[in-house]
This record gives C-alpha cells, structure tokens and sequence, in this order.
C-alpha cells in the first residue's frame, strides 16, 4: 500500500505520461481499491486466496491506465512489458521493483502461504512435479518423457488456470514455458509470483525480451533448440 502511489509516480515519470489532477484523482481511486481488495483476500485463510497481493497491486494499476486512455494518452510502450494486458507499461515484473520493504513483505506472505500448504494435507499436496508449457504437440511429446524421472512426474500446462491448479496441488520443482504459447506471459507471471524455478525458451529471442524476462524473475532464458535437444540438462538436482 505504501509503495503504490511513488511506484506509479515513478513510472509515470519514466514514461513522460502527465502527472496532474487527474492522474492524482486516479491514484488515489486505484489506491482505495488496492486497499479494499487486499483487506478482501488477506481476510481469507491462505488456503482460500486466490490472488496474489502483486496481482491485485497490477489489477489496481489498470485504473490508472484507464485514466490514461480517457485522457488522450495512447500507449507507446505495449512491446517491452513482459505483463499480459499492460499496454501502458506500467506494470511491475516483480515486487522486488515495488521497494526492498514491499518486497520482503511479499516474500514473507509467500512463505506463509506455503507452510499452510505444508501442514494438514501435506502427503497430496508434497507430490512433486515438473511442469512444461510449449505450444508445440511435437515438443510436448518428446520432451516429457525425457522430463519425468523415478517419483518426479512431468505435466503439460496448457493456460494459466492450469498452471495455477498445478501450483496449488503439487510441489512444482521447476517449469519449462515456450516463450511462443500465447498464455506464455500470463503463465510465467503466476510462475514467478508463486516463488517456482521458470525456465523460458524460445526462437529469436532479443536482448530486451531477455532482460525483461531476468528482471521479471525468470531462471534462464534459453534458445529453443538447445531445450529441445537435451531438456534435462536444465534440470535441477532432484535427489
């Protein structure tokens, strides 16, 4: 909460998008709802949220961008943003972009939330697994098997909703995106935000792709036919 309103002052000034009343009116909006929703979803047992608090610090910034369209500002930046939907740029990858206090404290209800995960049902929800998004069927065929390994399966995750189902049921030691899935973005971003090793290939991939990708939170980024040839060289140690 106390982040938000010098995060979006910032990037406002990065981008050179107005900053006057009605930029102030539509902080101060994004920022009431940032709060009620936060206070909405941390009322919540962990068990039962759904969102994470950089999801809904994202969705209240659309607030803002709204204020941006109604005002005549058209977005310039919609290429470089490695967030689904974030056609003004204004999006962060990670909470670590938030501030050091903002995302220690994000960190912290990450742990949280996963110790509740740990304790009660913990011999379902302990079951590891390695989780693989590709577009491709080809690739997908080939590279799970090569993937699973003795009590450690492969899954393919084929939208976020899956990939957040897997998240929720298993423990998911590493995940594999191709870069070209169209829920690629939306996939890596739950990844990340749910603390997982992500590892994104893809062809032709260039200098800003990758360091958005870095900055997002993302293991690696890895050409595709150097994935594809030997998947589990990227394999952490799994013993």
């Amino acid at each position: 909460m106390a982040a938000f309103p010098a995060y979006v002052t910032a990037a406002f000034s990065e981008r050179g998008y107005p900053l006057d009343r009605t930029t102030a009116e539509a902080i101060e909006e994004a920022t009431a709802v940032l709060d009620a929703e936060l206070g909405l979803e941390l009322e919540l047992p962990y068990r039962e949220q759904r969102r994470s608090p950089l999801e809904l610090f994202r969705e209240a910034l659309e607030i803002v961008a709204l204020s941006l369209l109604d005002t005549g500002v058209f977005p310039t930046v919609a290429e470089s943003t490695m967030v689904e939907g974030d056609t003004y740029g204004l999006a962060p990858g990670s909470s670590s972009a938030l501030g050091a206090e903002a995302h220690e404290t994000h960190l912290a209800w990450g742990a949280a939330k996963a110790s509740a995960f740990m304790t009660g049902q913990a011999a379902v929800l302990k079951d590891p697994v390695i989780l693989l998004v590709t577009a491709d069927r080809g690739d997908r065929d080939a590279i799970l098997p090569v993937l699973k390994s003795p009590g450690v399966d492969c899954l393919s995750a084929r939208n976020p909703a899956a990939v957040a189902g897997a998240i929720e049921q298993r423990a998911v030691l590493i995940a594999f995106v191709d870069l070209v899935h169209r829920s690629a973005r939306g996939s890596v971003a739950r990844l990340v935000d749910a603390g997982v090793p992500t590892v994104v290939y893809g062809d032709g991939v260039d200098d800003l792709t990758e360091t958005g990708l870095l900055a997002q939170g993302v293991r690696a980024v890895v050409r595709r036919r150097d994935f594809v040839a030997n998947p589990a060289r990227f394999l952490p140690p799994l013993a």
